[in-house]
């Protein structure tokens, strides 16, 4: 079937081919095992009729959940606990710094191709990247190497081109998701000017008599079409518990507003996890996990906007393998509170292929090993008045690389782009919350780091090294002044050294055109500031954020000529904004919320706006608890049209979309089930996002989606 090109990109077909899963396949449909890419072709019609004969069954699987329920419904936290920002429990309302928390209620709602989809639900983060599966977030302008990624606290190492490192866990097996808007703590390194992911799993608990529980979550989604499946089963005894858990994703291509087709945007991997916790005593306990997930035959529809229309960018394998071990003590003090100790082993394997590049050549094969080993030694104290968190941690990272080109002619071509090289990162860091009256509390933190890169010789660049010390240091004030209001201010300074892939990248894009990096970048310095208010009570919180971050030698890609793009500091960078979020439980049974993130980015050198600084969005929602387990919710997330872009990049309209979910939950026997309905897009609104536009890339957000999903836990 001939592609009818959308605008200028190649990669977006109009009324394509239907894609199938694997899942269909087995069961009789086209395209089964052996089918790389899980496509048939089918009617244009029978697409569009699809769609219209899904408006009246979403409309009444929604009435008939709207009269069934009889359970107990769930309060509402306005106030949330995060524990990521200072080592130890605080509200949000009392934590110097934005910060932002999402929960397994809600992330089970939403796209579950990444975590991406439920980050951006938090004022200030907006999605960026190439694919539904390799999402990634900009927090406040920021996002790539600038923003770490921590799973249960350790960190996540990848290359950050067409990165994937938020699709290497299954959203289904994460408890919360904890978020530091810039560099507002101590206690991570470099890499963190940006701000801060850590994605806490699911883990079991100790108790009185020998349990056997688990969880099971089934869902169905339309749009990409494919299945999510997860199982969770926990052993729970006094002094011992041990959780196994997995899960499978098998989803076919994306489909934008007015039936458009993302080519080649398919995904699915399986996961599974061994965790588990030993108490030898009151006060020691060990704790354990093994993770891994593997992807298969992964779509990257935006991987360059220079290759031709049929240079499909595909993951046929990528994997993540974490081991972890966790020691806690708590000793018989008044002072000494805690010690605790963390080793890890973490690699990913990442295996790209790129069809058909060009005339002489049939296929490109870029692979490259991520392995990171890396430890933590934290303690706490309790000084009266001061509350201190300080320790030291470290971090190895090892990544090597090798591509093949396959030649039309028969020949292969083989080489290293990215030279093997090694990063030690090495920190001290303490922060200490020091309550100065009942009003007012003082926090004050600090961290040196000293990293050391070694690369070895390739073809691009020559044997080097390079030594580093960076710093981190801030003061932050809570003032509350009377019952239910509080003040916040911060001041910081940080620093983050330019990373692997910034310094020896060599990605050769197609069309004679290539992506290098620079051996001889400085490190970013940042200079930041942000006041909060915040006023929460029972059934109304609402708090808003100002804050500048001022970059210098500011790390971005530059258009050096018409063939290249190289990594340059690039001088002096500043973002500012303003953010608000608002929850009011007006009546028992409802709750209207919303938030709103405005944010200006400027590149002081070239006089220009800064490319990942998203448009000013918001979302505003109504929610409906009966209180006998059935509940609803109406959302309107929107952005509106980003004209500042710099030289190069396009602009995009503003956009408006509508979501509905409802769910019904109830208790059967010992078991508690939900049945839960989200529609998403309901109107099948055409948009972009701006974020996910790189390189001229007209990557569309997906259209009309429904999913349905049970749980039931035990």
């Amino acid at each position: 079937m001939p592609r009818a090109r959308s605008g200028r990109d190649p990669l977006v077909y109009r009324n394509g081919r239907q894609q199938w899963s694997s899942a269909m396949a087995r069961m009789g449909r086209p395209g089964g095992f052996g089918s790389a890419k899980r496509r048939v072709t089918d009617k244009k019609t029978r697409e569009k009729h699809m769609k219209r004969r899904l408006y009246p069954v979403l409309l009444t699987a929604f009435l008939i959940t709207l009269f069934a329920g009889w359970a107990e419904a769930k309060e509402i936290t306005l106030d949330k606990v995060i524990v990521s920002a200072r080592g130890e429990e605080s509200t949000q309302s009392q934590t110097p710094g934005g910060t932002g928390v999402v929960e397994k209620e809600e992330i089970v709602l939403v796209p579950t191709a990444s975590l991406a989809d439920s980050l951006s639900r938090i004022s200030g983060l907006t999605k960026t990247g190439e694919s539904p599966w390799g999402q990634d977030v900009s927090i406040r302008g920021m996002t790539g190497a600038s923003v770490v990624v921590l799973i249960d606290g350790m960190r996540l190492n990848t290359a950050t081109e067409i990165n994937a490192r938020l699709g290497f866990i299954n959203p289904l097996d994460v408890e919360r998701i904890e978020v530091l808007k810039g560099p507002v703590s101590s206690l991570y390194g470099s890499g963190s000017t940006g701000g801060v992911i850590n994605v806490i799993t699911k883990k079991g608990s100790f108790s009185a008599e020998p349990e056997l529980g688990g969880e099971f979550i089934g869902s169905w989604r339309t749009n990409p079409q494919g299945p999510d499946g997860y199982l969770r089963a926990n052993l729970s005894k006094e002094d011992l518990w041990l959780q196994l858990s997995g899960g499978l994703r098998d989803h076919g291509d994306l489909w934008g507003g007015d039936d458009t087709r993302i080519s080649n945007s398919q995904y699915e991997d399986t996961y599974f996890r061994l965790a588990g916790e030993k108490a030898w005593g009151e006060r020691l306990t060990t704790r354990f996990q093994a993770m891994n997930l593997e992807g298969n035959e992964i779509g990257i529809p935006g991987g360059s906007s220079t290759m031709p229309a049929n240079a499909d960018i595909t993951y046929p394998r990528t994997k993540n393998t974490l081991i972890s071990l966790d020691t806690n003590y708590a000793p018989d003090s008044d002072t000494f509170k805690a010690v605790e100790l963390n080793i890890y082993y973490m690699k990913n394997d990442r295996r790209v292929r790129i069809d058909n590049p060009n005339a002489l050549v049939s296929a490109i094969k870029p692979s490259a090993e991520h392995e990171t080993v890396g430890g933590k030694l934290q303690t706490k104290f309790d000084l009266g008045e001061h509350s201190i968190v300080a320790g030291a941690d470290a971090y190895n990272w090892h990544m090597i690389s090798k591509r093949v080109r396959y030649m039309v002619a028969g020949t292969t071509v083989t080489d290293n782009p990215t030279p093997n090289t090694t990063q030690l990162s090495m920190g001290i860091f303490a922060e200490d919350d020091w309550k100065l009256t009942d009003q007012f509390t003082l926090n004050m933190g600090a961290r040196l780091d000293h990293n050391d890169i070694d690369n070895q010789k390739n073809s691009y660049v020559d044997a080097g090294s390079s030594k580093e010390l960076g710093w981190n240091l801030h003061t932050g004030l809570t003032w509350r002044p009377a019952e239910h209001w509080s003040h916040t201010l911060i001041a910081a300074s940080s620093y983050r050294a330019a990373d692997i892939i910034e310094r020896f990248k060599y990605i050769n894009l197609g069309g004679g055109v290539t992506s290098v990096g620079n051996p001889d970048l400085d490190p970013e310095t940042s200079y930041y500031a942000e006041y909060g208010l915040h006023y929460t009570t029972p059934t109304f919180s609402a708090s808003g954020a100002a804050y500048i971050n001022y970059i210098t030698d500011y790390i971005d890609e530059k258009l050096l000529n018409p063939t290249t793009y190289q990594m340059e500091n690039i001088g002096e960078a500043r973002i500012y904004g303003l953010e608000l979020d608002a929850d009011w439980k007006f009546l028992p049974q409802w709750t209207v919320y919303g938030n709103l993130a405005l944010a200006n980015g400027q590149d002081m050198q070239d006089d220009e706006a800064l490319r990942n600084v998203a448009p000013a969005s918001g979302m505003t929602g109504l929610r409906y608890d009966q209180g006998n387990g059935f509940w609803a919710r109406l959302e309107s997330p929107w952005a509106l049209r980003q004209s500042e872009v710099p030289s190069g990049a396009d602009r995009t309209n503003g956009w408006i979309t509508f979501n509905a979910a409802t769910g019904y939950g109830f208790e059967w026997g010992k078991t508690r089930n939900e049945i839960s309905l989200a529609v998403d897009n309901i109107f099948d609104t055409k948009y972009q996002n701006y974020l996910a536009n790189s390189r001229g890339i007209d990557l569309l957000e997906s259209g009309l989606s429904a999913a349905l999903t049970y749980q039931v836990t035990f």
